[in-house]
Protein backbone atom coordinates (compact mmCIF):
# COMPACT_ATOMS: atom_id res chain seq x y z
CA UNK A 1 0.00 0.00 0.00
CA UNK A 2 1.23 3.54 -0.79
CA UNK A 3 2.92 5.18 2.19
CA UNK A 4 0.82 8.33 1.64
CA UNK A 5 -2.41 6.38 2.04
CA UNK A 6 -1.13 4.68 5.22
CA UNK A 7 -0.14 8.03 6.75
CA UNK A 8 -3.43 9.71 5.78
CA UNK A 9 -5.57 6.89 7.20
CA UNK A 10 -3.52 6.76 10.41
CA UNK A 11 -3.68 10.50 11.01
CA UNK A 12 -7.39 10.74 10.12
CA UNK A 13 -8.13 7.87 12.52
CA UNK A 14 -6.35 9.76 15.30
CA UNK A 15 -8.49 12.80 14.56
CA UNK A 16 -11.71 10.79 14.75
CA UNK A 17 -10.64 9.21 18.04
CA UNK A 18 -9.89 12.66 19.48
CA UNK A 19 -13.46 13.65 18.70
CA UNK A 20 -15.21 10.46 19.71
CA UNK A 21 -13.43 9.34 22.88
CA UNK A 22 -15.17 11.64 25.38
CA UNK A 23 -18.53 12.06 23.61
CA UNK A 24 -19.13 8.29 23.69
CA UNK A 25 -19.14 8.39 27.49
CA UNK A 26 -20.76 11.80 28.00
CA UNK A 27 -23.72 11.85 25.63
CA UNK A 28 -23.78 8.60 23.66
CA UNK A 29 -27.41 8.08 24.60
CA UNK A 30 -28.41 11.31 22.87
CA UNK A 31 -28.77 9.79 19.42
CA UNK A 32 -29.12 12.96 17.41
CA UNK A 33 -26.03 14.51 18.95
CA UNK A 34 -24.05 11.31 18.44
CA UNK A 35 -25.06 11.31 14.78
CA UNK A 36 -23.78 14.85 14.54
CA UNK A 37 -20.48 13.83 16.17
CA UNK A 38 -20.13 11.08 13.56
CA UNK A 39 -20.97 13.56 10.81
CA UNK A 40 -18.40 16.07 12.01
CA UNK A 41 -15.75 13.38 12.47
CA UNK A 42 -16.43 12.06 8.97
CA UNK A 43 -16.23 15.60 7.63
CA UNK A 44 -12.83 16.10 9.21
CA UNK A 45 -11.76 12.73 7.85
CA UNK A 46 -12.68 13.80 4.31
CA UNK A 47 -10.93 17.14 4.72
CA UNK A 48 -7.79 15.42 6.01
CA UNK A 49 -7.77 12.88 3.16
CA UNK A 50 -8.37 15.44 0.41
CA UNK A 51 -5.90 17.92 1.85
CA UNK A 52 -3.26 15.18 2.09
CA UNK A 53 -3.60 14.34 -1.61
CA UNK A 54 -3.93 17.82 -3.12
CA UNK A 55 -1.56 17.88 -6.09
CA UNK A 56 -0.61 21.51 -5.71
CA UNK A 57 -1.36 23.19 -2.36
CA UNK A 58 -0.58 26.64 -3.76
CA UNK A 59 -3.21 26.52 -6.51
CA UNK A 60 -5.90 23.97 -5.66
CA UNK A 61 -8.66 25.58 -3.54
CA UNK A 62 -11.31 22.87 -3.87
CA UNK A 63 -10.85 22.09 -0.19
CA UNK A 64 -12.39 25.48 0.68
CA UNK A 65 -15.56 24.60 -1.22
CA UNK A 66 -15.79 21.30 0.63
CA UNK A 67 -15.54 23.14 3.96
CA UNK A 68 -18.28 25.58 2.88
CA UNK A 69 -20.60 22.73 1.89
CA UNK A 70 -19.96 20.94 5.19
CA UNK A 71 -20.59 24.15 7.12
CA UNK A 72 -23.86 24.78 5.26
CA UNK A 73 -25.05 21.29 6.27
CA UNK A 74 -24.04 22.04 9.87
CA UNK A 75 -26.01 25.31 9.81
CA UNK A 76 -29.13 23.61 8.49
CA UNK A 77 -28.87 20.89 11.15
CA UNK A 78 -28.39 23.54 13.84
CA UNK A 79 -31.50 25.46 12.74
CA UNK A 80 -33.53 22.26 12.67
CA UNK A 81 -32.25 21.17 16.09
CA UNK A 82 -33.12 24.54 17.66
CA UNK A 83 -36.76 24.38 16.50
CA UNK A 84 -39.63 22.71 18.35
CA UNK A 85 -43.00 21.16 17.52
CA UNK A 86 -46.02 22.52 19.38
CA UNK A 87 -49.61 21.47 18.67
CA UNK A 88 -48.41 19.63 15.58
CA UNK A 89 -46.65 22.73 14.17
CA UNK A 90 -42.89 23.24 13.98
CA UNK A 91 -41.85 26.57 15.55
CA UNK A 92 -38.57 28.32 14.85
CA UNK A 93 -37.26 30.84 17.35
CA UNK A 94 -34.26 33.07 17.92
CA UNK A 95 -32.14 34.00 20.91
CA UNK A 96 -34.30 35.95 23.37
CA UNK A 97 -32.71 39.36 22.68
CA UNK A 98 -33.28 38.83 18.95
CA UNK A 99 -36.94 38.06 19.66
CA UNK A 100 -37.21 41.46 21.37
CA UNK A 101 -36.17 43.05 18.07
CA UNK A 102 -38.67 40.79 16.30
CA UNK A 103 -41.48 42.15 18.48
CA UNK A 104 -40.53 45.71 17.53
CA UNK A 105 -40.44 44.64 13.87
CA UNK A 106 -43.87 43.01 14.06
CA UNK A 107 -45.44 46.03 15.74
CA UNK A 108 -43.94 48.35 13.13
CA UNK A 109 -45.47 46.37 10.26
CA UNK A 110 -48.81 46.12 12.10
CA UNK A 111 -48.99 49.92 12.27
CA UNK A 112 -48.14 50.45 15.94
CA UNK A 113 -44.69 51.90 15.29
CA UNK A 114 -41.25 50.86 16.57
CA UNK A 115 -42.54 50.00 20.04
CA UNK A 116 -42.39 46.93 22.25
CA UNK A 117 -46.06 47.07 23.25
CA UNK A 118 -48.84 48.10 20.86
CA UNK A 119 -50.12 51.37 22.27
CA UNK A 120 -47.34 51.41 24.85
CA UNK A 121 -44.62 53.96 25.55
CA UNK A 122 -42.03 54.69 22.90
CA UNK A 123 -38.85 53.17 24.29
CA UNK A 124 -35.82 52.16 22.20
CA UNK A 125 -35.28 48.75 23.73
CA UNK A 126 -33.27 47.44 20.78
CA UNK A 127 -29.69 48.36 19.78
CA UNK A 128 -29.79 47.18 16.16
CA UNK A 129 -31.98 49.55 14.13
CA UNK A 130 -31.16 48.32 10.62
CA UNK A 131 -31.35 44.64 11.67
CA UNK A 132 -34.76 45.32 13.23
CA UNK A 133 -35.91 47.00 10.00
CA UNK A 134 -34.72 43.93 8.11
CA UNK A 135 -36.78 41.75 10.45
CA UNK A 136 -39.76 44.00 9.73
CA UNK A 137 -39.29 43.36 5.99
CA UNK A 138 -40.04 39.66 6.50
CA UNK A 139 -43.13 40.51 8.54
CA UNK A 140 -44.59 42.10 5.40
CA UNK A 141 -45.09 38.62 3.94
CA UNK A 142 -47.83 36.15 4.97
CA UNK A 143 -45.46 34.06 7.08
CA UNK A 144 -46.89 32.53 10.25
CA UNK A 145 -45.39 33.31 13.64
CA UNK A 146 -44.22 29.69 13.76
CA UNK A 147 -41.98 30.17 10.71
CA UNK A 148 -41.07 33.87 10.79
CA UNK A 149 -37.75 33.26 12.59
CA UNK A 150 -36.58 30.86 9.86
CA UNK A 151 -35.72 33.55 7.25
CA UNK A 152 -33.68 35.37 9.89
CA UNK A 153 -31.76 32.21 10.76
CA UNK A 154 -31.14 31.45 7.09
CA UNK A 155 -29.93 35.01 6.62
CA UNK A 156 -27.51 34.44 9.48
CA UNK A 157 -26.29 31.26 7.76
CA UNK A 158 -25.80 33.17 4.50
CA UNK A 159 -23.66 35.81 6.21
CA UNK A 160 -21.68 33.18 8.12
CA UNK A 161 -20.88 31.40 4.86
CA UNK A 162 -19.92 34.75 3.34
CA UNK A 163 -17.67 35.36 6.33
CA UNK A 164 -15.87 32.08 5.67
CA UNK A 165 -15.31 33.13 2.08
CA UNK A 166 -13.99 36.55 3.16
CA UNK A 167 -11.79 34.85 5.76
CA UNK A 168 -10.34 32.79 2.93
CA UNK A 169 -9.67 35.92 0.81
CA UNK A 170 -8.02 37.84 3.67
CA UNK A 171 -5.95 34.85 4.79
CA UNK A 172 -4.82 34.28 1.22
CA UNK A 173 -3.81 37.95 0.92
CA UNK A 174 -2.01 38.16 4.27
CA UNK A 175 -0.13 34.87 3.74
CA UNK A 176 0.61 35.59 0.07
CA UNK A 177 -1.21 32.53 -1.20
CA UNK A 178 -0.29 29.94 1.44
CA UNK A 179 -3.08 27.34 1.35
CA UNK A 180 -2.13 26.00 4.79
CA UNK A 181 -2.91 29.40 6.32
CA UNK A 182 -6.13 29.72 4.33
CA UNK A 183 -7.47 26.26 5.16
CA UNK A 184 -6.46 26.67 8.79
CA UNK A 185 -8.17 30.04 9.18
CA UNK A 186 -11.40 28.92 7.50
CA UNK A 187 -11.60 25.73 9.58
CA UNK A 188 -10.93 27.58 12.85
CA UNK A 189 -13.69 30.09 12.08
CA UNK A 190 -16.12 27.37 10.95
CA UNK A 191 -15.61 25.37 14.15
CA UNK A 192 -15.91 28.24 16.64
CA UNK A 193 -19.16 27.78 18.52
CA UNK A 194 -19.56 31.39 19.67
CA UNK A 195 -19.63 32.68 16.08
CA UNK A 196 -21.98 29.89 15.03
CA UNK A 197 -24.42 30.24 17.91
CA UNK A 198 -24.95 33.99 17.79
CA UNK A 199 -25.20 34.08 14.01
CA UNK A 200 -27.60 31.16 13.66
CA UNK A 201 -29.80 32.32 16.54
CA UNK A 202 -30.69 35.61 14.90
CA UNK A 203 -28.25 38.06 16.44
CA UNK A 204 -26.75 40.77 14.25
CA UNK A 205 -23.23 39.43 14.87
CA UNK A 206 -23.33 37.57 11.53
CA UNK A 207 -23.85 40.74 9.50
CA UNK A 208 -21.47 42.75 11.71
CA UNK A 209 -18.79 40.11 11.18
CA UNK A 210 -19.42 40.38 7.43
CA UNK A 211 -19.08 44.18 7.54
CA UNK A 212 -15.83 43.95 9.53
CA UNK A 213 -14.31 41.33 7.20
CA UNK A 214 -15.45 43.13 4.04
CA UNK A 215 -14.00 46.39 5.36
CA UNK A 216 -10.71 44.69 6.25
CA UNK A 217 -10.52 43.13 2.77
CA UNK A 218 -11.05 46.52 1.11
CA UNK A 219 -8.43 48.13 3.37
CA UNK A 220 -5.90 45.47 2.37
CA UNK A 221 -6.67 46.10 -1.30
CA UNK A 222 -6.13 49.83 -0.74
CA UNK A 223 -2.80 49.16 0.95
CA UNK A 224 -1.67 46.90 -1.88
CA UNK A 225 -2.35 49.39 -4.68
CA UNK A 226 -2.30 52.67 -2.71
CA UNK A 227 -5.93 53.34 -3.66
CA UNK A 228 -8.72 55.47 -2.24
CA UNK A 229 -11.96 53.54 -1.62
CA UNK A 230 -15.02 55.68 -0.81
CA UNK A 231 -17.22 52.56 -0.50
CA UNK A 232 -15.17 51.46 2.52
CA UNK A 233 -16.71 54.15 4.71
CA UNK A 234 -20.17 53.56 3.26
CA UNK A 235 -19.91 49.91 4.34
CA UNK A 236 -18.75 50.94 7.81
CA UNK A 237 -21.58 53.49 7.91
CA UNK A 238 -24.08 50.70 7.28
CA UNK A 239 -22.46 48.94 10.23
CA UNK A 240 -23.27 51.98 12.41
CA UNK A 241 -26.92 51.65 11.40
CA UNK A 242 -26.88 47.96 12.29
CA UNK A 243 -25.36 48.62 15.72
CA UNK A 244 -24.05 51.95 17.10
CA UNK A 245 -20.99 50.55 18.86
CA UNK A 246 -19.49 49.68 15.46
CA UNK A 247 -18.24 53.26 15.90
CA UNK A 248 -15.20 51.78 17.66
CA UNK A 249 -14.26 49.69 14.62
CA UNK A 250 -15.14 52.59 12.28
CA UNK A 251 -12.80 55.00 14.07
CA UNK A 252 -10.03 52.40 14.31
CA UNK A 253 -10.11 51.63 10.57
CA UNK A 254 -10.42 55.31 9.63
CA UNK A 255 -7.38 56.29 11.74
CA UNK A 256 -5.39 53.43 10.26
CA UNK A 257 -6.17 54.55 6.70
CA UNK A 258 -5.38 58.18 7.52
CA UNK A 259 -2.04 57.33 9.12
CA UNK A 260 -0.79 54.64 6.71
CA UNK A 261 -1.92 56.09 3.37
CA UNK A 262 -0.30 59.51 3.73
CA UNK A 263 -0.85 60.41 0.04
CA UNK A 264 -4.60 59.98 0.44
CA UNK A 265 -4.89 61.45 3.94
CA UNK A 266 -7.19 64.35 3.01
CA UNK A 267 -9.64 62.20 1.05
CA UNK A 268 -9.83 59.51 3.72
CA UNK A 269 -10.26 62.10 6.47
CA UNK A 270 -13.02 63.92 4.60
CA UNK A 271 -15.00 60.80 3.68
CA UNK A 272 -14.57 59.09 7.04
CA UNK A 273 -15.61 62.16 9.04
CA UNK A 274 -18.49 63.14 6.73
CA UNK A 275 -20.17 59.72 6.66
CA UNK A 276 -19.62 59.14 10.37
CA UNK A 277 -21.07 62.52 11.38
CA UNK A 278 -23.95 62.26 8.91
CA UNK A 279 -25.09 58.88 10.24
CA UNK A 280 -24.59 59.78 13.91
CA UNK A 281 -26.48 63.05 13.43
CA UNK A 282 -29.30 61.29 11.59
CA UNK A 283 -29.63 58.63 14.32
CA UNK A 284 -29.63 61.30 17.03
CA UNK A 285 -32.33 63.34 15.28
CA UNK A 286 -34.41 60.18 14.79
CA UNK A 287 -34.14 59.32 18.49
CA UNK A 288 -34.98 62.85 19.60
CA UNK A 289 -38.03 63.04 17.34
CA UNK A 290 -39.32 59.50 17.82
CA UNK A 291 -38.17 58.48 21.30
CA UNK A 292 -37.50 61.93 22.80
CA UNK A 293 -34.03 60.84 23.86
CA UNK A 294 -30.44 61.03 22.65
CA UNK A 295 -29.36 57.49 23.57
CA UNK A 296 -31.05 54.09 23.28
CA UNK A 297 -32.73 52.81 26.43
CA UNK A 298 -30.18 50.00 26.51
CA UNK A 299 -27.41 52.60 27.04
CA UNK A 300 -29.01 53.79 30.29
CA UNK A 301 -29.70 50.21 31.34
CA UNK A 302 -26.12 48.96 30.93
CA UNK A 303 -23.89 52.03 31.26
CA UNK A 304 -25.49 54.12 34.02
CA UNK A 305 -26.32 53.53 37.66
CA UNK A 306 -23.20 51.47 38.36
CA UNK A 307 -19.68 52.77 39.23
CA UNK A 308 -17.29 52.62 36.26
CA UNK A 309 -14.73 50.81 38.38
CA UNK A 310 -17.21 48.00 39.09
CA UNK A 311 -18.14 47.69 35.43
CA UNK A 312 -14.56 47.76 34.12
CA UNK A 313 -13.35 45.37 36.84
CA UNK A 314 -15.97 42.89 35.71
CA UNK A 315 -14.92 43.47 32.10
CA UNK A 316 -11.29 42.67 32.95
CA UNK A 317 -12.37 39.54 34.83
CA UNK A 318 -14.39 38.09 31.96
CA UNK A 319 -11.71 39.09 29.43
CA UNK A 320 -9.16 37.11 31.42
CA UNK A 321 -11.53 34.14 31.62
CA UNK A 322 -11.93 34.30 27.84
CA UNK A 323 -8.14 34.34 27.36
CA UNK A 324 -7.60 31.62 29.95
CA UNK A 325 -10.34 29.48 28.38
CA UNK A 326 -8.59 29.39 25.01
CA UNK A 327 -5.11 29.24 26.65
CA UNK A 328 -2.95 32.33 27.25
CA UNK A 329 -0.33 30.78 24.98
CA UNK A 330 -2.68 30.67 21.99
CA UNK A 331 -3.79 34.22 22.71
CA UNK A 332 -0.24 35.56 22.93
CA UNK A 333 1.21 33.74 19.91
CA UNK A 334 -0.19 36.15 17.23
CA UNK A 335 1.19 39.11 19.17
CA UNK A 336 4.62 37.49 19.42
CA UNK A 337 4.47 36.81 15.70
CA UNK A 338 3.52 40.44 15.15
CA UNK A 339 6.54 41.70 17.09
CA UNK A 340 8.80 39.37 15.09
CA UNK A 341 7.32 40.88 11.91
CA UNK A 342 7.07 44.39 13.32
CA UNK A 343 7.17 46.04 9.89
CA UNK A 344 4.26 44.01 8.49
CA UNK A 345 1.42 46.56 8.39
CA UNK A 346 -1.21 43.95 7.49
CA UNK A 347 -0.57 41.81 10.57
CA UNK A 348 -0.67 44.77 12.93
CA UNK A 349 -3.83 46.06 11.29
CA UNK A 350 -5.62 42.80 12.08
CA UNK A 351 -4.18 42.69 15.61
CA UNK A 352 -5.26 46.28 16.32
CA UNK A 353 -8.91 45.52 15.50
CA UNK A 354 -8.88 42.50 17.82
CA UNK A 355 -7.41 44.62 20.63
CA UNK A 356 -9.91 47.44 20.03
CA UNK A 357 -12.88 45.11 20.44
CA UNK A 358 -11.38 43.41 23.48
CA UNK A 359 -10.84 46.79 25.16
CA UNK A 360 -14.38 47.84 24.29
CA UNK A 361 -15.73 44.63 25.82
CA UNK A 362 -13.76 45.41 28.97
CA UNK A 363 -15.08 48.99 29.08
CA UNK A 364 -18.75 47.95 28.91
CA UNK A 365 -18.24 45.21 31.51
CA UNK A 366 -18.42 42.27 29.11
CA UNK A 367 -21.61 40.50 28.10
CA UNK A 368 -24.38 39.01 30.20
CA UNK A 369 -23.73 35.47 28.92
CA UNK A 370 -20.08 34.94 29.81
CA UNK A 371 -20.92 31.95 32.02
CA UNK A 372 -21.71 29.91 28.92
CA UNK A 373 -18.13 28.70 28.65
CA UNK A 374 -15.85 31.73 28.38
CA UNK A 375 -15.92 31.77 24.60
CA UNK A 376 -15.79 35.08 22.74
CA UNK A 377 -18.80 37.19 23.68
CA UNK A 378 -21.00 39.11 21.24
CA UNK A 379 -18.59 42.05 21.09
CA UNK A 380 -15.44 40.02 20.50
CA UNK A 381 -16.76 37.29 18.20
CA UNK A 382 -17.13 39.69 15.25
CA UNK A 383 -13.31 40.07 15.10
CA UNK A 384 -12.44 36.45 15.95
CA UNK A 385 -12.00 35.54 12.25
CA UNK A 386 -9.14 38.06 12.15
CA UNK A 387 -7.60 36.44 15.21
CA UNK A 388 -7.95 32.99 13.64
CA UNK A 389 -6.23 34.18 10.45
CA UNK A 390 -3.26 35.30 12.52
CA UNK A 391 -3.30 32.13 14.60
CA UNK A 392 -3.33 29.99 11.46
CA UNK A 393 -0.41 32.05 10.17
CA UNK A 394 1.53 31.30 13.37
CA UNK A 395 0.71 27.55 13.29
CA UNK A 396 1.75 27.32 9.65
CA UNK A 397 5.02 29.17 10.27
CA UNK A 398 5.91 26.88 13.18
CA UNK A 399 4.98 23.80 11.17
CA UNK A 400 6.99 24.85 8.12
CA UNK A 401 10.03 25.58 10.26
CA UNK A 402 9.76 22.18 11.93
CA UNK A 403 9.07 20.39 8.62
CA UNK A 404 12.09 21.96 6.94
CA UNK A 405 14.33 21.11 9.90
CA UNK A 406 13.13 17.48 9.92
CA UNK A 407 13.04 17.28 6.11
CA UNK A 408 9.46 16.07 6.40
CA UNK A 409 7.64 14.61 3.40
CA UNK A 410 4.72 16.70 2.09
CA UNK A 411 1.92 14.21 2.95
CA UNK A 412 3.16 13.86 6.53
CA UNK A 413 3.44 17.64 6.83
CA UNK A 414 -0.17 18.07 5.68
CA UNK A 415 -1.46 15.42 8.08
CA UNK A 416 0.47 16.94 10.97
CA UNK A 417 -1.11 20.29 10.08
CA UNK A 418 -4.61 18.79 10.34
CA UNK A 419 -3.75 17.31 13.75
CA UNK A 420 -2.45 20.67 14.98
CA UNK A 421 -5.65 22.35 13.78
CA UNK A 422 -7.80 19.76 15.51
CA UNK A 423 -5.95 20.24 18.79
CA UNK A 424 -6.22 24.02 18.41
CA UNK A 425 -9.98 23.85 17.85
CA UNK A 426 -10.36 21.71 20.98
CA UNK A 427 -8.16 24.08 22.99
CA UNK A 428 -10.10 27.14 21.77
CA UNK A 429 -13.19 25.62 23.37
CA UNK A 430 -11.78 25.39 26.86
CA UNK A 431 -8.67 23.23 26.79
CA UNK A 432 -8.70 19.56 27.67
CA UNK A 433 -11.16 19.84 30.54
CA UNK A 434 -13.91 17.33 31.29
CA UNK A 435 -16.54 19.08 29.20
CA UNK A 436 -14.48 20.46 26.33
CA UNK A 437 -15.50 17.91 23.71
CA UNK A 438 -19.08 18.23 24.85
CA UNK A 439 -18.87 21.97 24.20
CA UNK A 440 -17.20 21.47 20.86
CA UNK A 441 -19.18 18.62 19.36
CA UNK A 442 -22.59 19.23 20.84
CA UNK A 443 -24.74 21.63 18.94
CA UNK A 444 -24.22 24.80 20.99
CA UNK A 445 -26.57 24.19 23.89
CA UNK A 446 -26.18 27.57 25.62
CA UNK A 447 -29.85 28.50 25.73
CA UNK A 448 -31.59 26.35 23.16
CA UNK A 449 -33.74 24.50 25.71
CA UNK A 450 -34.75 27.78 27.37
CA UNK A 451 -35.73 29.26 24.01
CA UNK A 452 -37.89 26.23 23.20
CA UNK A 453 -39.44 26.38 26.65
CA UNK A 454 -40.28 30.07 26.20
CA UNK A 455 -42.08 29.38 22.92
CA UNK A 456 -44.24 26.68 24.52
CA UNK A 457 -44.91 28.87 27.57
CA UNK A 458 -45.92 31.81 25.37
CA UNK A 459 -48.40 29.66 23.45
CA UNK A 460 -49.82 28.39 26.73
CA UNK A 461 -50.14 31.94 28.07
CA UNK A 462 -52.02 32.90 24.91
CA UNK A 463 -54.35 29.97 25.50
CA UNK A 464 -55.15 30.64 29.18
CA UNK A 465 -55.51 34.46 29.07
CA UNK A 466 -57.78 36.94 27.34
CA UNK A 467 -56.25 39.31 24.72
CA UNK A 468 -56.31 42.25 27.15
CA UNK A 469 -54.26 40.43 29.84
CA UNK A 470 -50.95 41.87 31.03
CA UNK A 471 -47.89 39.70 31.73
CA UNK A 472 -44.67 40.55 33.58
CA UNK A 473 -41.57 38.93 32.11
CA UNK A 474 -37.84 38.58 32.70
CA UNK A 475 -37.42 36.87 29.31
CA UNK A 476 -38.58 39.81 27.21
CA UNK A 477 -38.31 38.20 23.76
CA UNK A 478 -40.18 34.99 22.94
CA UNK A 479 -42.91 35.13 25.65
CA UNK A 480 -44.24 38.57 24.59
CA UNK A 481 -43.76 37.86 20.87
CA UNK A 482 -45.58 34.53 20.69
CA UNK A 483 -48.24 35.31 23.33
CA UNK A 484 -49.23 38.67 21.81
CA UNK A 485 -49.98 40.04 25.28
CA UNK A 486 -49.22 43.48 26.70
CA UNK A 487 -45.97 42.92 28.57
CA UNK A 488 -44.10 44.48 31.47
CA UNK A 489 -40.32 44.18 31.31
CA UNK A 490 -39.11 43.42 34.84
CA UNK A 491 -35.46 44.08 33.90
CA UNK A 492 -36.05 47.40 32.19
CA UNK A 493 -34.72 46.86 28.68
CA UNK A 494 -38.03 48.15 27.38
CA UNK A 495 -38.88 50.35 30.37
CA UNK A 496 -37.29 53.80 30.57
CA UNK A 497 -38.06 54.27 34.27
CA UNK A 498 -36.23 51.12 35.38
CA UNK A 499 -33.33 51.62 32.94
CA UNK A 500 -32.45 54.92 34.59
CA UNK A 501 -32.42 53.59 38.14
CA UNK A 502 -29.36 52.71 40.18
CA UNK A 503 -28.05 49.21 39.61
CA UNK A 504 -28.83 46.71 42.35
CA UNK A 505 -26.72 43.79 41.14
CA UNK A 506 -28.08 40.94 39.09
CA UNK A 507 -30.79 38.62 40.31
CA UNK A 508 -28.01 36.57 41.86
CA UNK A 509 -26.67 39.67 43.63
CA UNK A 510 -23.69 40.14 41.28
CA UNK A 511 -23.11 42.75 38.57
CA UNK A 512 -24.66 41.45 35.38
CA UNK A 513 -24.91 43.83 32.35
CA UNK A 514 -28.55 44.49 31.48
CA UNK A 515 -29.84 42.32 34.32
CA UNK A 516 -29.09 44.37 37.41
CA UNK A 517 -31.97 46.85 37.53
CA UNK A 518 -35.49 46.08 38.71
CA UNK A 519 -38.25 47.65 40.78
CA UNK A 520 -40.86 45.20 42.00
CA UNK A 521 -43.04 47.87 43.67
CA UNK A 522 -43.34 49.64 40.33
CA UNK A 523 -43.48 46.72 37.88
CA UNK A 524 -45.81 44.53 39.94
CA UNK A 525 -47.26 46.73 42.67
CA UNK A 526 -48.17 49.69 40.45
CA UNK A 527 -48.60 48.16 36.97
CA UNK A 528 -50.44 45.09 38.37
CA UNK A 529 -49.83 42.40 35.72
CA UNK A 530 -52.30 39.53 35.57
CA UNK A 531 -49.49 36.99 35.29
CA UNK A 532 -45.89 37.11 36.51
CA UNK A 533 -43.70 34.65 34.62
CA UNK A 534 -40.42 35.31 36.42
CA UNK A 535 -40.51 35.74 40.20
CA UNK A 536 -37.17 35.92 42.02
CA UNK A 537 -37.94 35.78 45.75
CA UNK A 538 -34.35 36.57 46.75
CA UNK A 539 -34.58 39.93 44.97
CA UNK A 540 -37.58 41.05 47.02
CA UNK A 541 -37.49 42.72 50.39
CA UNK A 542 -39.55 41.10 53.16
CA UNK A 543 -42.34 43.63 52.69
CA UNK A 544 -42.35 43.14 48.91
CA UNK A 545 -42.49 39.37 49.32
CA UNK A 546 -45.38 39.68 51.76
CA UNK A 547 -47.27 42.03 49.46
CA UNK A 548 -46.65 39.82 46.42
CA UNK A 549 -47.91 36.68 48.19
CA UNK A 550 -51.06 38.49 49.29
CA UNK A 551 -52.00 39.49 45.74
CA UNK A 552 -50.70 36.55 43.70
CA UNK A 553 -51.20 32.82 43.85
CA UNK A 554 -49.04 30.04 42.43
CA UNK A 555 -50.43 28.68 39.19
CA UNK A 556 -49.03 25.35 38.00
CA UNK A 557 -49.51 24.44 34.33
CA UNK A 558 -48.74 21.04 32.84
CA UNK A 559 -46.24 20.98 29.97
CA UNK A 560 -46.87 19.04 26.78
CA UNK A 561 -43.11 18.50 26.48
CA UNK A 562 -40.76 18.08 29.43
CA UNK A 563 -38.09 20.69 28.80
CA UNK A 564 -35.50 21.88 31.31
CA UNK A 565 -36.05 18.72 33.38
CA UNK A 566 -39.52 19.84 34.39
CA UNK A 567 -42.99 18.61 33.42
CA UNK A 568 -44.81 21.83 34.38
CA UNK A 569 -44.52 25.62 34.53
CA UNK A 570 -44.83 27.55 37.76
CA UNK A 571 -46.19 31.04 37.12
CA UNK A 572 -48.00 33.53 39.35
CA UNK A 573 -51.52 34.81 38.78
CA UNK A 574 -53.14 37.88 40.30
CA UNK A 575 -55.80 36.69 42.74
CA UNK A 576 -58.63 38.92 41.48
CA UNK A 577 -57.79 38.70 37.78
CA UNK A 578 -60.68 37.84 35.45
CA UNK A 579 -58.36 37.65 32.45
CA UNK A 580 -56.99 34.22 33.42
CA UNK A 581 -58.72 30.90 32.76
CA UNK A 582 -57.95 29.29 36.11
CA UNK A 583 -59.45 25.98 34.99
CA UNK A 584 -56.44 25.26 32.73
CA UNK A 585 -53.98 24.84 35.55
CA UNK A 586 -53.69 24.03 39.24
CA UNK A 587 -53.84 26.71 41.93
CA UNK A 588 -51.34 26.12 44.73
CA UNK A 589 -51.29 27.88 48.07
CA UNK A 590 -48.12 29.57 49.22
CA UNK A 591 -46.22 27.31 51.60
CA UNK A 592 -46.42 28.42 55.21
CA UNK A 593 -43.10 29.16 56.90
Amino acid sequence: MNIKIIIAILVSSIIILLFLLTPLTSFALQRFDLLFVLFLSGFFFCVAMLFAFLPNPKKDNNIIYIILIGYALYGILFIFKSSIIANGVRYFTLFDDAMISMRYAKNLVNGYGLVWNPGGDRVEGYTNLLWTIYMAFWHLFPISSAKIALPIQLTGLFFLLSNLWLTRRIADHVSEGNLYVTVGAVLLVACYQSINYWGLKGMETSVLGFIVLLSVWRVLCCLKDNLFDPLLFVILGIGLLVRPDVAIIYIGIALYMIIVLSDLRKKNTLYAASIFLLIQLSLTIFRLVYYHDIFPNTYYLKMTGVPELVRITRGIKVAWEFIRGMSPLLFVLPFVYGFIHIKNKKIWFLLSLVVIQLLYSIYVGGDAWEWWGHLANRYICIVMPLFFILLSLVITSLLEGFANYMRMAAPLKKCLFIILLTLTVIQMHGGFGKTVLNKLLHFPIFQIEEDKNNVLLALKIKDITSPDAKIAVGWAGAPPYFSDRFSIDLLGKNDALIARQKAKGGWDGLFDPGHNKYDWRYSIGKLQPDLVLDYQELSFSKEENKDFKEHYRIFKIKKEKALLNSDSWIIYGRVKSTRIDWTKGTIIEWPKI
